[in-house]
């Protein structure tokens, strides 16, 4: 490849990078996207396994209807028949005694709904349920992204003004938030969560349906994305990083690539994690991005399970007071058959006490709760296991990072910052890497379209 001039490069070839790529192809913009890694997906990707032949995700996600901008990603790459959507929300929970209860929306107006779903949580007193509505009242009346009361405190510490008993947030908080923040409720911020409840359970009807990947992440979020830029034009370079940046009155006029190719684009979208911005920019302040040692990660562990007989039903449900968060029927969600393996992934959020465990230790403990949980589970023999420690899965949402969170722009004119640790006002979830992606995206173009 020789030097080139495309009107934009994106380094990091993660959800962030792709959807910005997805969105200027899709637009008639030439990109170069280059990724450090063999593969596209940052820490969103999957493998196949050598000894079922199963697609293996890096850790499970769960959508939801309310991910607006990754819904039309998909949409864009053609990739709308590979998820699942609920027609009405619908979660199994269960209790280490064997019984489920099921957090079950139906057809009423918003939040109508959502009230019908909590109190049909019987393993709660109706006096607890009827606890739970000052939460809601507290998210109606305050906007997340200005409470200043709501950015100054933890979403523990938001439960306990608002009256919410242990066995409201055992039963029922706890697990939401943790899935949806990934660390400690003594950690992350009171906004964020109240975001995350706001967008879920106060807007459409089908914003709080789940959707599920019925298929591996790759092939639902990367694979289609990479032919979609490809057939639009677009050039896609692995195992490329970035060695030397040249700017000149305050704009990037070309990047020197591993490869040796010299690049001279119009613009660039860095859509690298935070910890990585450095090795790309080097002092990050010179591009206006200061306070990145306030950032710190927080791990998600994934135990996959074959066994030799199938026990679960469902096709995901909740843990409730286990060390094991979710549950999922990869067998159900890929639609395999009876005779088959039965494949489960097991995740646990904010993972900080099973980084550093034996993964043997972290099987057994697995088996161990899915026997605790389930009555037939006792029946079935694992066959095989994987256990997948993503140490920096996400950045942890902790009291107070708000504010050092970057905007998508930079003190250089043409550079732009995109990924799920910026500005986006959301937690770390594959619908604000879209949405950051697109966002960057579309300054890229208003740029552009200035320029010419």
């Amino acid at each position: 490849m020789k030097n080139t001039s495309p009107d934009v490069l994106i380094i990091g070839g993660g959800v962030a990078g792709l959807s910005a790529a997805v969105e200027l192809t899709s637009r008639g913009y030439s990109i170069l996207l280059i990724e450090q890694k063999q593969h596209l997906g940052g820490r969103t990707y999957s493998f196949i396994h050598p000894d079922t032949g199963d697609e293996v995700d890096n850790g499970q996600h769960l959508l939801m209807g309310c991910y607006h901008s990754t819904l039309r990603y998909l949409k864009i790459i053609g990739a709308e028949d590979l998820v699942d959507i609920q027609k009405t929300m619908s979660v199994v929970f269960r209790l280490p005694n064997q019984s489920t209860v099921e957090l079950k929306t139906n057809s009423l107006p918003t939040p109508l709904n959502v009230l019908s779903g909590l109190f049909g949580l019987t393993n709660l007193s109706l006096t607890n349920r009827l606890k739970m509505l000052r939460v809601g009242i507290d998210v109606m009346l305050k906007n997340p992204d200005t409470n200043k009361h709501l950015h100054s405190i933890s979403v523990a510490q938001w439960l306990q003004e608002l009256g919410q008993p242990e066995e409201n947030r055992k039963y029922l908080w706890d697990v939401i938030a943790i899935g949806a923040l990934n660390d400690s409720l003594d950690k992350v911020s009171a906004a964020l969560f109240a975001k995350v409840i706001k967008t879920a359970f106060f807007g459409s009807r089908k914003n709080s349906s789940m959707v599920i990947p019925n298929r591996g992440l790759s092939t639902v979020l990367v694979d289609k994305a990479a032919k979609f830029i490809e057939n639009n034009g677009g050039q896609i370079l692995l195992s490329t990083t970035v060695e030397k940046i040249e700017n000149r009155k305050q704009i990037v006029d070309h990047l020197q690539l591993s490869n040796g190719v010299t690049v001279y684009p119009k613009a660039v979208i860095s859509a690298v994690p935070y910890f990585d911005l450095a090795k790309v920019f080097g002092d990050t302040s010179t591009i206006g991005v200061k306070f990145l040692d306030q950032f710190t990660s927080s791990p998600i562990v994934t135990v996959h399970l074959w066994f030799d007989k199938h026990f679960v039903e469902e096709t995901f449900c909740a843990l409730l007071d286990s060390p094991i968060h979710w549950v999922f029927n990869k067998s159900r969600m890929y639609g395999k058959h009876e005779y088959e393996l039965m494949y489960l992934s097991l995740v646990v959020s904010g993972a900080h006490d099973f980084v550093e465990k034996d993964k043997d230790d972290i099987v057994a403990l697995a088996v161990n709760e899915l026997r605790r949980f389930y009555s037939n589970a006792e029946r079935a023999t694992p066959v095989h296991s994987l256990v997948i420690k993503e140490k920096r899965a996400t950045f942890s949402p902790k009291v107070g990072i708000e504010r050092f969170r970057p905007s998508h722009t930079t003190s250089i004119q043409n550079l732009f910052l995109a990924g799920d640790w910026t500005d986006t006002k959301l937690p770390a979830t594959i619908e604000g890497a879209v949405q950051s992606g697109f966002e960057c995206a579309r300054m890229v173009e208003k740029l552009l379209t200035k320029f010419n």
